[in-house]
């Protein structure tokens, strides 16, 4: 899987995988520990499942331009949900690392 950065805001808060083909999309997190991966960009997606995890994640919903558009925190395994409206992008992190990071609505993740 390919790894870039992520930035916040322009200010670069760590790495990310990118699943950006069907069979990296399909498999996401599944089989992964989500604290070792870290950070996980799915692109194109709008709606996200935790079916076969392990562990619980995180989930930043983004727009075309990055904007984030919603944040759920701390979904469990085994959960289905729902697709948001205008996201084009989701960001996976482990369980409550967007609170770390103090990401929030509206604000921008960029991935260089």
């Amino acid at each position: 899987m390919k790894q870039k950065d992520i930035y916040l805001n322009e200010k670069k808060v760590g790495k990310v995988y990118v699943a950006d083909n069907f069979f990296l999309r399909l498999r996401g997190l599944i089989g992964r520990n989500p604290e070792e991966v870290g950070a996980l960009l799915i692109q194109p997606c709008s709606q996200i499942h935790t079916f076969m995890m392990s562990a619980p994640i995180d989930v930043v919903y983004l727009d075309k331009s990055g904007r984030v558009l919603k944040i759920e925190q701390n979904i469990p395994p085994s959960r289905c949900q729902k697709s948001v409206k205008h996201a084009k992008a989701v960001v996976e992190f482990p369980a409550f690392q967007t609170e770390k990071l103090h990401i929030k609505t509206e604000d921008c993740l960029t991935f260089n």
